[in-house]
């Protein structure tokens, strides 16, 4: 980049005097996850048709300019911080400090605070050894920080899941999964609390590679694990479809909550 200076912040910035901050923010997200999901047969995404129309309503305006250049800014960004004491979760900063409706109850935890519980979670776990994957669970992820952290003490031989009732925020946390390497990664929209409750979800996978969106719950691997969760001990929880890849998700041990 020939400016040093240009950051994701400022990036985005050029857009708040024709448009909506939030709105030009998710559109960011939804053709970003669309890029991530190249279909090999065809060269193109595997939402196509939603990335066409979300960029359709900058299809005359120069700022649609402006979006592959957010995705580099934050790319750079986020590798710049990888061993940071805040953390690179750059997304979920910048939606704190200019979006989130502190009225509403949305509040994210500071990385620190994030960092300390997973180092908390692993120790509790050191005396379970296992030669299984970990499945660990944040049911109201935000930006997926707490799995960031989780990822950064425990590595990336386990499975992270995050759950959210905000699609922009389930975007966000997918996007931080698979821009940091956690390929054996689901991010759910939907009510934790509600077993049957499914609206869109993405996988992060590396062989395919891409970030995949799910539109049907039978096909989401993290929809299974949580309804089986519900289920009574004593009953058998059923096994998702065979059609759902990666045998090392399916043998995981139980979840691993924060």
């Amino acid at each position: 980049m020939k400016n040093e200076t240009e950051t994701f912040e400022k990036t985005i910035r050029r857009f708040q005097y024709r448009y909506d901050t939030r709105t030009v923010f998710d559109d960011f997200l939804t053709m970003t996850c669309c890029a991530f999901s190249q279909n090999p047969a065809t060269g193109k995404s595997h939402d196509e048709d939603l990335y066409l129309q979300t960029i359709a309503k900058y299809k005359d305006d120069v700022l649609r300019f402006e979006f592959p250049k957010l995705l580099a800014c934050l790319t750079i960004e986020m590798e710049g911080r990888m061993d940071s004491d805040t953390g690179n979760d750059v997304l979920g900063e910048f939606y704190e400090q200019n979006i989130s409706h502190k009225g509403s109850g949305q509040f994210f935890t500071p990385w620190h605070i994030c960092k300390f519980m997973a180092t908390c979670t692993a120790e509790s776990l050191e005396e379970k050894p296992s030669d299984r994957p970990l499945r660990i669970l944040d049911p109201s992820c935000g930006s997926g920080r707490m799995l960031l952290a989780s990822h950064r003490v425990n590595g990336p031989m386990h499975e992270y899941y995050g759950v959210d009732i905000d699609e922009t925020c389930v975007k966000m946390t997918a996007l931080n999964l698979f821009l940091n390497g956690m390929f054996h990664s689901e991010a759910l929209c939907a009510d934790a609390l509600l077993p049957e409750d499914f609206r869109v979800s993405y996988r992060t996978s590396f062989l395919p590679f891409g970030l995949f969106r799910i539109k049907e719950k039978e096909q989401s691997q993290l929809w299974h694990i949580l309804k089986n969760s519900w289920n009574k001990p004593k009953e058998k929880a059923k096994q998702p479809p065979p059609e759902l890849e990666g045998k090392q998700v399916q043998q995981g041990n139980q979840l691993t909550i924060f």
